[in-house]
């Protein structure tokens, strides 16, 4: 499966081009390869031996990779901070949410958001990583800098599609890591992004919910999912 990761591209291929950009030489290995994964829901067969794939596919055979126990380190190397951006859009889409990507400030700092998903009630403020390893220190680093921007992007009108009143600043990464929130702020695996979404009422109690209006941590209380 990790073999296979680079020849996910967002398009139509054939097995022939599968073989050639995963470099698996059986061609009866890389037709059983194909059809495990587009059996998993990943992809879909358009006609004999010619696939489709999309730009979050990759990261969806990345988790499936990391369930079945393959390596870390591997699968960092094939993945990109792009493929991690198209699952989480694709996500929150599929959940109601309109979702903008890569989004740059310049003022009052230079800074970028990875992906920004928005209801008429909230917006998730996601920050994607793919960490190998890290420590409580970096993570603590990268919320901090997380909820930072979530201010900035709630106080700036015009910034994008939408204007935010409420905002949820989240970290979201690879593989499971054992803190759940830093400061009010959850580290959430991307395998566990959807359920935490679809429950995100739940967390409210824990979550730190930045306010358009004080610019600050907002009581949970004071929205209603």
């Amino acid at each position: 499966m990790v073999r296979a990761l680079p020849a996910l591209l967002p398009q139509e291929i054939t097995l022939e081009e599968f073989q050639a950009k995963s470099g698996i030489v059986s061609w009866t290995t890389a037709k059983d390869v194909l059809e495990y994964i587009i059996n998993d829901g990943i992809g879909v067969l358009t006609s004999r031996y010619h696939y489709l794939f999309t730009k979050a596919d990759r990261m969806k055979l990345s988790i499936l990779a990391l369930q079945k126990g393959c390596d870390i380190e591997s699968i960092s190397k094939s993945i990109s901070w792009k493929d991690f951006e198209a699952l989480t859009s694709e996500i929150l889409t599929l959940n109601g949410y309109s979702t903008k990507t890569n989004i740059h400030f310049t003022k009052p700092c230079r800074m970028e958001i990875d992906v920004i998903g928005a209801n008429n009630k909230l917006a998730i403020v996601a920050d994607c990583k793919h960490w190998k390893r890290y420590s409580l220190s970096s993570i603590s680093c990268y919320v901090e800098k997380q909820i930072r921007r979530t201010k900035i992007l709630c106080r700036t009108k015009g910034r994008t599609k939408y204007n935010i009143s409420h905002a949820i600043p989240i970290i979201l990464t690879l593989y499971s890591i054992d803190v759940k929130f830093i400061d009010g702020v959850p580290i959430v695996p991307i395998s566990k992004f959807k359920s935490f979404i679809e429950d995100v009422s739940l967390y409210l109690s824990e979550i730190r919910v930045i306010s358009a209006k004080v610019n600050r941590r907002q009581k949970p209380e004071h929205l209603k999912l």
